[in-house]
């Protein structure tokens, strides 16, 4: 638990330093009853701003996170970021298909038109994605290709909660 974690790490930091509490009570403006109970890991709540001066009074930095968990969580941001790279890509060169071949665009975007009902039917995906998907794929194809090209600020979401994820099977 958290409060207990901060408390034992105020504790240690506070005996180190030679401090009483109420001296570190008084050096951090803070109250001393504040810093026993978080000294003690009791879980009533205690604002980040007391918290912050008692760890400046301590010359403290808390890491809560440790190195090995940061490496994990970048290697696996890094991973994503590939993923939705590689989505928009595929997302790219389709819109090239759908503005350059117009047979072939009607039958793609018939199909996805059909993978997005099938998601409003079985209620798979977002009513959002549902109605983006839907009046993208009401556009003629030249239009729906540049806007695949520029999705704006949901792009990555709409590439994940894709209706062309058959197409790549």
């Amino acid at each position: 638990m958290l409060s207990v974690d901060l408390g034992g790490l105020v504790k240690k930091a506070r005996l180190a330093k030679g401090l009483t509490q109420g001296e570190l009570a008084q050096s951090a403006n803070v109250s001393r009853s504040v810093l026993s109970r978080l000294e003690q890991g009791k879980p009533r709540p205690v604002q980040t701003d007391v918290l912050d001066r008692i760890f400046a009074t301590l010359e403290v930095k808390p890491r809560m996170i440790p190195d090995s968990l940061l490496e994990e969580r970048r290697r696996v941001r890094l991973e994503q970021e590939a993923r939705v790279a590689h989505q928009r890509i595929r997302h790219l060169r389709l819109a090239v298909t759908l503005a350059s071949n117009r047979a072939g665009a009607q039958k793609l975007i018939a199909r996805a038109r059909q993978m997005v009902e099938l998601w409003r039917s079985n209620k798979t995906c977002s009513a959002f994605y549902v109605k983006r998907w839907s009046a993208l794929l009401a556009l003629p194809p030249v239009e729906l290709a540049r806007a695949m090209a520029c999705l704006g600020e949901w792009e990555d979401a709409l590439f994940q909660n894709t209706p062309w994820s058959w197409v790549w099977t």
